[in-house]
């Protein structure tokens, strides 16, 4: 009875504990975060909006972050009577963030010299008016190109090593090739074998072979 007991409280700690903690590791609170509209030097306000947008859309894809909707954000500032066109510095944002009851801050800049794009964003702490995140890309090519640079942005914001990413795929793509190459390297050396093995056996035989026997004359009737 006591190793029955014993074996009933080990198995229901096991069971609670596969079932809790689970729960408690993945269970984390999203970042209450506002994106201000980029401040566009040398391209439109309207596709520096709509490249602002399709950030906020990357960022919310990524799971991490609770956004403040650009419809929300804006009828709070005016509510406050303040306006966030030319916000860029980190006393501003700071002040929209205090505003909006946010924890996290994000404010950049889209420019463009010749054909290369920059995106230039940083993410701030509201409390501490501190700069905690990064983001500096490039682009060269279409104002196009800048959609897929938005999503290795809102990633640097996240904290996730996109760099790392990229050399898993490029091992992946790798290993398939390897795959190949030795598929192809065995295929030639038993096709090799087999032939050698084919003519060694049929010169064996060839000269193995001996002439027929006549056969026996019958035996005489008595």
């Amino acid at each position: 009875m006591n190793i029955l007991r014993k074996f009933c409280c080990v198995f229901l700690s096991w069971t609670l504990f596969v079932f809790t903690f689970p729960v408690k590791m993945y269970a984390q609170e999203k970042i209450n975060i506002a994106v201000l509209d980029m401040e566009g030097r040398g391209v439109s306000a309207l596709e520096a909006a709509t490249l602002t947008d399709r950030l906020r859309s990357e960022m919310v894809a990524l799971g991490v972050f609770s956004l403040v909707e650009r419809g929300q954000m804006e009828m709070i500032l005016e509510e406050q009577g303040f306006q966030q066109t030319g916000c860029t510095s980190a006393e501003c944002a700071v002040e929209v963030g205090k505003l909006l009851g946010v924890q996290k801050m994000v404010a950049g800049s889209i420019g463009k010299i010749g054909a290369l794009y920059t995106v230039d964003v940083r993410m701030f702490d509201v409390t501490t008016g501190q700069i905690e995140r990064v983001s500096k890309r490039e682009h060269r090519g279409d104002i196009e190109g800048l959609i897929d640079l938005l999503v290795v942005v809102s990633r640097d914001l996240a904290g996730i090593k996109v760099e790392e990413e990229k050399e898993e795929v490029a091992v992946k793509e790798e290993k398939p090739k390897k795959k190949g190459r030795k598929w192809l390297l065995w295929t030639v050396l038993l096709a090799g074998v087999g032939g050698g093995a084919a003519y060694y056996l049929s010169t064996q035989v060839d000269e193995g072979l001996s002439p027929l026997l006549d056969p026996p004359d019958p035996p005489e009737n008595p």
